[in-house]
């Protein structure tokens, strides 16, 4: 990542520090291609994150990569829908709830922008906006 590196958790702590919440993390994929790699976070209880790394098509990359679209994630629905396996990073980092924005460079989704919390919470339009943004800001250091 080199120079970029210390913008991107500038970014991060910033978002962090204006959603009140308790953990951001940052996915790339490698030179454009799968898989998506979790490479930076604030406010992570471990670095387990960064050695996850999600497979096409399942995860995060099945859903906010393949739609490209912002989306909820409440981790008592993924445990009863039995896919709660397939998002190890919200397991790692024992959130509860998250809500995850694709990052767009050149038209195509090459990361993710992940916010979350340790306890259940509704993301408002409000907080969805501010993480949006967050993104956007995030993407142009890309």
């Amino acid at each position: 990542m080199g120079g970029r590196e210390s913008k991107f958790r500038g970014e991060l702590e910033r978002l962090r520090t204006e959603l009140d919440c308790d953990f951001c993390a940052l996915a790339l994929l490698d030179n454009n291609e799968y898989p998506l790699r979790w490479k930076l976070a604030s406010g992570s209880q471990n670095d387990r994150f960064l050695t996850m790394a999600d497979k096409p098509g399942r995860g995060l990359s099945g859903t906010v990569m393949k739609v490209g679209r912002a989306m909820s994630l409440q981790v008592a629905d993924l445990i009863r829908t039995r896919e709660l396996h397939e998002y190890p990073i919200l397991i790692s980092e024992k959130l509860r709830s998250a809500y995850a924005v694709p990052l767009m460079h050149d038209g195509k989704v090459n990361g993710i922008l992940l916010v979350g919390d340790r306890k259940k919470r509704i993301y408002r339009p409000e907080d969805r906006a501010s993480a949006s943004l967050g993104g956007e800001r995030i993407s142009m250091l890309c």
